[in-house]
């Protein structure tokens, strides 16, 4: 354990600046505080309370810039997982999928005029990581169910059981020749690591979770840490800039104390970005220098680029029932696999479905609602980026702009899945189905790219270790990492993830490299 620290002496001088505290940075700031390093962590969010919902947050969080269709931009693009402490952990539904070993390389499943989709490590680089993160949050289900999950350690808890729903579903997947899964979550389904099991209030899909029991990165990594004064959580902290003190370092974050309405300038010897792929790429683009004009790590014009939402959407209908009872419990409960690799879909890789219950979950007039989400990674594209516009918000930074355009093979992948989806319900005994647009375009819970992963500097912003390619000292750790996104929920790989270049830090920091 480190020395207690000043905030104000850490507000002026760090070994470390964390910017977001979601998955990626928690973890981070957790690991390095926990080697004795001086962490400040900024967020420029607050605490969600319990019971909170996306809904009321929302509203409160700036809008991109987006442009839908044709028309001019305006400001209804989506730019945070969540703005807030934890980041979208607090209002996650709890989906804990791993990668699987086709997203580490899906080039011969891309378009032609695709960025270079390959990660430039493997899942087994991973895998330790995954299995570490798994024993510290608990994860729920059963292990060898999921047919193309990869190798791991022993499910560190039971899977929960199948809502009514997901029976139903469940069911008709076996009928299709499917094979169905219990949806793997960081959901306690018995008491695990001091947290209560689930009691069913639901819906969990963004909602904070009452009682403690859905995995949270604020309870576990960041509170201890600051109870223990081995690290300092700045909330309200919003970062403006990173500053150059050579071709090849950094030396300082700038960022606004939003409630004293005061800016500090903060020497690090390490900053690194986990405030998702969006918000990271533009921090970046607003660190201009002499030695790099167009943004810190931007020399060949790839800030930003290969920025991907995942396509996905919905399908919904009801089936007959006498039972006027509700089922709480997690959002999910039952997934397929089944069209993830699968011939017969455009270019042979879909993706996943998975029960996706509704707020409204009670049957009502009879009817029980029966809903599947289904998803699939997206090409990473040049054109599909974040920018700086002309215009500034309120703190007089540019506002950001997310340019984004589906590509004609993922729009045929998503119809594909939208079939399979609707014959699913259809099994079920559904009626009434219809397709339900997830509005993708606009940014989702979903981000990454943008600080794209890879060997050539020339398509890719930082190396295999997360550290930006001409920057000594500077690193990425949030799904702007990810050089393609995978058909997966991207939470539990951006935990993995962030353990094994926070160690690699660490290292690094110990014996003087950066």
């Amino acid at each position: 354990m480190s020395a207690v620290l000043d905030a104000s002496a850490v507000y002026r001088s760090a070994d470390v600046c964390v910017i977001g505290s979601g998955p990626g940075g928690a973890v981070t700031a957790h690991l390095l505080a926990r080697r004795g390093l001086r962490v400040l962590l900024l967020e420029a969010g607050d605490r969600v309370g319990p019971g909170a919902t996306l809904e009321a947050l929302e509203p409160g969080w700036e809008p991109a810039l987006a442009r839908l269709g044709r028309g001019r931009p305006a400001l209804v693009g989506r730019p945070w997982s969540a703005k807030a402490l934890g980041g979208g952990m607090g209002l996650f539904a709890g989906i804990g999928f791993r990668l699987r070993h086709v997203d580490f390389d899906a080039r011969e499943h891309v378009a032609d005029d695709a960025l270079d989709p390959r990660w430039p490590i493997a899942y087994a680089d991973l895998r330790e990581h995954y299995d570490e993160m798994e024993r510290l949050l608990g994860v729920a289900r059963t292990h060898g169910a999921d047919p193309l999950e990869p190798d791991g350690a022993p499910a560190s808890l039971p899977p929960h059981a199948y809502s009514p729903p997901g029976r139903l579903l469940a069911g008709a997947g076996r009928h299709l020749g499917l094979r169905p899964f219990p949806t793997p979550l960081l959901i306690n389904s018995t008491e695990y690591a001091g947290r209560p099991a689930c009691h069913g209030c639901g819906p969990c899909n963004e909602h904070a979770c009452p009682t403690g029991a859905k995995a949270d990165v604020v309870s576990t990594l960041l509170d201890p840490a600051v109870e223990e004064n081995s690290l300092v959580v700045a909330t309200g902290g919003r970062a403006l800039r990173v500053h150059a003190s050579a071709c090849d370092r950094v030396s300082s974050v700038e960022w606004l104390d939003q409630r004293a309405k005061v800016r500090h300038t903060t020497r690090a010897r390490c900053v690194v970005l986990a405030a998702n792929a969006v918000q990271s790429s533009a921090l970046l683009l607003r660190s201009p220098s002499r030695w790099s004009p167009a943004g810190l790590g931007n020399r060949h014009d790839v800030v930003g680029r290969g920025l991907c939402f995942k396509v996905s959407g919905y399908a919904a209908g009801t089936v007959a029932t006498r039972s006027a009872q509700s089922s709480g419990g997690p959002f999910s409960t039952v997934s397929f696999s089944d069209h993830y690799l699968d011939d017969a879909c455009p270019k042979g890789l879909g993706g996943i479905m998975y029960e996706a219950s509704p707020a409204e979950r009670a049957p009502r007039d009879g009817k029980l609602p029966l809903r599947v989400h289904y998803l699939a990674a997206d090409q990473p594209m040049w054109r599909n980026r974040v920018r700086l516009s002309n215009k500034k918000n309120g703190l007089g930074t540019p506002q950001l702009m997310m340019e984004y355009t589906t590509h004609p093979l993922d729009a045929a992948r998503l119809r594909y899945l939208a079939e399979k989806a609707k014959k699913l319900l259809a099994q079920a005994g559904a009626a009434d189905i219809t397709l339900e647009e997830s509005g993708y375009e606009r940014g989702s819970r979903h981000l990454h790219g943008g600080c794209r992963a890879g060997d050539d500097p020339r398509t890719s912003v930082v190396d295999a270790d997360g550290r930006i390619h001409d920057q000594d000292n500077v690193y990425v750790v949030d799904g702007g990492f990810f050089p393609y996104p995978g058909g997966v929920n991207p939470t539990f790989t951006i935990l993995a993830n962030a353990s094994r270049i926070a160690r690699r830090i660490a290292r690094d920091l110990a014996t003087a490299t950066i």
